[in-house]
């Protein structure tokens, strides 16, 4: 339920406003659980409702008390917020996401403290689920469907990427879906383990906040190496890509250590060999397989080529940014008279060519996507994955584990 603070008429939890004096409604509490943030104002913005929680803190329901404009709410918990290197987290999530303006990349608003020691950020606010929720429940997802979600991916990661910024921590929890008539719209989440180019500022060190979540991780990442670059999130897009076909997730184990073992030592199986559906060609498998190569240098070079080799390998043409905007209906039709190329292996990028693109619309901000500065697609095969066990990355996969059981700030979800 919500109540007019002014009058106190009670209405239904889906009415936002006041039918007498137009008041912005406040959430009915609880009495046994009473939030005292609920009613108050946090920077710019009337808490108006709880609507989440998770580990590291809680989301709300905001309401600008003018505009009336509706906005998420995210606060640290108490004990989150004396942990330096969460805040500092946090506050790269809301620095980085705030100086980019991308229709696939949620829009950060505000951020600052809560006079209560706790630190807060609000963003838009969005209405739908995480991929990772989707895959979770549904498990592998029609190809029209990925197509559009794995080419809105690539324009907002190049765009980041266009930047210098490397999100690091990409995963199905981080990839948003707000539902339309047209299909899938992507924004891209949670930017707060962010690596900036260059950036001379100081860096976050802690277990998890440099490691990312662990089955989308890079080899170079597992290893602990220093020379992460915008390939490594090339490495998650491949990763969730496989994920959608599959439906469970590429590098599976029952711990850390596992998990990352198979990720530096192991290639996944062809993704269209395990596919949970039909429509993924075996060039797929060329596209796919290429972006999760264990060496970064026989990756694509960018987020966008990856998605441009796995449209092409569905027999597609044109480039990404067009697809992303390109509705579901219109991909499900084009797939069905496209004529896939003939795989060429691991590690060769499939051919282009096959059904006409439809007409090139613009994206939800009326502009095309970034291009990726980066640029370019090409690359050669990846040898085959070492037989052995990789010493090194057993001690970093132990560390992790005791990093995660000594209750370090690691892979953080917020909401």
């Amino acid at each position: 339920m919500r109540k007019c603070p002014s009058c106190g008429t009670e209405y239904d939890d889906s009415i936002a406003f006041c039918g007498q004096d137009g008041t912005i409604t406040v959430q009915v509490q609880d009495p046994t659980d009473i939030d005292p943030r609920v009613g108050t104002q946090l920077g710019d913005y009337i808490v108006v409702a709880r609507v989440a929680d998770g580990a590291m803190g809680r989301v709300y329901e905001g309401r600008h008390p003018e505009t009336k404009a509706r906005v998420a709410v995210k606060v640290l918990h108490a004990d989150v917020a004396t942990d330096e290197v969460a805040v500092e987290r946090f506050k790269r999530e809301y620095e980085t996401a705030e100086e980019m303006n991308h229709p696939h990349i949620v829009d950060v608003i505000e951020f600052g403290e809560t006079g209560d020691g706790s630190y807060f950020l609000t963003m838009e606010y969005l209405f739908g689920e995480e991929l990772g929720e989707l895959l979770r429940r549904d498990g592998a997802i029609p190809p029209e469907r990925a197509v559009r979600i794995l080419s809105q991916l690539g324009a907002g990661l190049d765009y980041a990427h266009s930047f210098g910024v490397i999100h690091r921590d990409l995963k199905p929890d981080n990839v948003f879906l707000t539902h339309t008539d047209e299909g899938d719209v992507v924004k891209i989440l949670d930017f707060g383990s962010v690596k900036l180019q260059m950036e001379t500022g100081p860096k976050l060190t802690a277990f998890g906040t440099t490691l990312g979540s662990p089955y989308y991780m890079s080899p170079e990442q597992a290893m602990g190496k220093l020379d992460v670059d915008q390939r490594t999130d090339v490495f998650a897009v491949a990763a969730i890509a496989w994920e959608m076909a599959v439906g469970h997730v590429c590098f599976e184990g029952d711990n850390v250590a596992a998990i990352l073992m198979k990720i530096v030592n192991q290639d996944p199986a062809p993704p269209s060999s395990q596919a949970a559906g039909p429509g993924w060609p075996s060039a797929f498998d060329d596209a796919v397989l290429a972006g999760v190569a264990k060496d970064k240098t026989h990756r694509p070079k960018s987020a966008g080529a990856l998605a441009d080799s796995i449209v092409a390998s569905f027999g597609l043409s044109g480039p990404h940014t067009q697809w992303a905007e390109t509705s579901q209906a219109e991909i499900a039709t084009a797939l069905a008279s496209a004529t896939p190329p003939e795989p060429k292996g691991f590690g060769a990028p499939a051919a282009t060519g096959g059904a006409a693109l439809p007409s090139s619309p613009l994206s939800s901000s009326g502009q095309m996507s970034a291009p990726a500065p980066m640029g370019g697609g090409a690359y050669a095969p990846a040898p085959s994955a070492p037989s052995g066990p990789n010493i090194a990355l057993i001690v970093v996969g132990a560390l992790v584990v005791l990093g995660l059981l000594g209750g370090a700030a690691a892979f953080f979800l917020l909401g």
